[in-house]
């Protein structure tokens, strides 16, 4: 769907269908390598029990974040979550934003995942945004955002929770760390990621073509977003 909607997008001389590229693959046209590039569903397991995690306490809950973040008509609300290494004793991961109207995408690693750890991480990361486009922040109520409050004064901004068990409620930031995971397979050892390697690889990401954006990429999306406040 990215090669045929990308192609459409940039008035390509040819018009190809994505089911004609799915079948070239299967009938082997193409390398069978194209099959290792294709993303497969995952199944999610749904939890009846208690939020064991959810103790961070005078949160403000996601149902009173603005109706711009919801409907994704406004620039500047962000989701945050990590990815984890997943191997043995390593503690590194990676903190993850990414941004609901551009999807544009941002990951750093840290060391652990303690909330003053994280907290740091954000605030780093959205310093080099400017300040009106940093509006809110849509987290889950896991204990490495314990530190919510500092993130909410250093940038001037308001922070939400999700629901407990709901990934769903920050599924731009779920699906974007989805696409670093073909980079960084669960079991891998994130303390060995160079950042050069992970900035190239955040660079594949939000310069591919995007559905939801119509087939342009999360980073041309956020380059229009900037011009339109200079």
């Amino acid at each position: 769907e990215q090669i045929s909607g990308r192609a459409v997008y940039e008035k390509q001389d040819f018009n190809i269908s994505y089911n004609t590229i799915y079948r070239a693959v299967d009938n082997g046209f193409l390398s069978k390598k194209y099959k290792q590039c294709m993303r497969f569903k995952r199944k999610y397991k749904r939890h009846k029990s208690i939020e064991k995690r959810g103790t961070i306490q005078n949160t403000t809950s996601i149902h009173e974040r603005p109706e711009t973040a919801n409907n994704r008509t406004e620039i500047g609300h962000w989701e945050a979550d990590t990815v984890v290494s997943g191997q043995g004793k390593s503690k590194a991961c990676f903190a993850t934003l990414a941004e609901r109207k551009t999807r544009l995408y941002l990951a750093m690693k840290i060391p652990d995942r303690k909330a003053d750890t994280m907290a740091a991480a954000i605030i780093s990361m959205l310093s080099e945004v400017p300040s009106e486009l940093v509006k809110t922040i849509t987290c889950d109520r896991g204990a490495e955002f314990a530190s919510w409050q500092t993130v909410e004064k250093e940038l001037d901004c308001q922070v939400y929770f999700a629901d407990p068990y709901c990934a769903w409620q920050k599924g731009t930031n779920e699906n974007s760390n989805g696409l670093l995971r073909e980079f960084y397979p669960k079991g891998r050892n994130l303390s060995r990621v160079s950042p050069k390697t992970l900035l190239r690889n955040l660079s594949l990401i939000n310069n591919r073509p995007r559905k939801c954006l119509n087939f342009i990429s999360a980073q041309d999306s956020w380059n229009l977003e900037l011009q339109q406040i200079r």
